[in-house]
């Protein structure tokens, strides 16, 4: 059952007032709320799982280190990464390098961000 109340609005014009009775679902302002929540969570992770898919990429082209956009994704990325240098080992040939320990983190911020987005629903909105 949805929670309701209702609101009167008065709206004055100059001479004349313009009144009108609102009915406000709380549970509907409840879920938009979660699935804002939920929408800025996958946004946010979105955005570093992309960046981590980046670095895989340029890693395995084997873009030169020196480049401003590689270092610049490179050290956006180092600070989420750390956690996970270390995990196995990266195999390489000319060049190229297949982060593996990135790839993982990928899949490990995919379950958190997947997390956290249930938890927001769980939090903001009560069916």
């Amino acid at each position: 059952m949805a929670e309701e109340y209702e609101e009167t609005r008065v709206h004055s014009h100059g001479d004349h007032k313009h009144v009108e009775r609102v009915v406000v679902d709380k549970t509907a302002e409840a879920a938009r709320t979660a699935y804002r929540m939920s929408a800025f969570i996958w946004l946010m992770f979105g955005v570093l799982i992309s960046l981590i898919g980046l670095r895989v990429f340029l890693k395995l082209i084997g873009a030169n280190p020196g480049n401003f956009f590689a270092q610049f994704v490179y050290s956006l990325t180092d600070v989420f990464l750390w956690p996970f240098f270390g995990l196995t080992g990266n195999p390489s040939a000319n060049g190229m390098v297949l982060e593996i320990p990135s790839i993982i983190a990928m899949v490990v911020y995919t379950i958190i961000a997947w997390v956290i987005a249930k938890l927001a629903w769980l939090l903001f909105f009560r069916s």
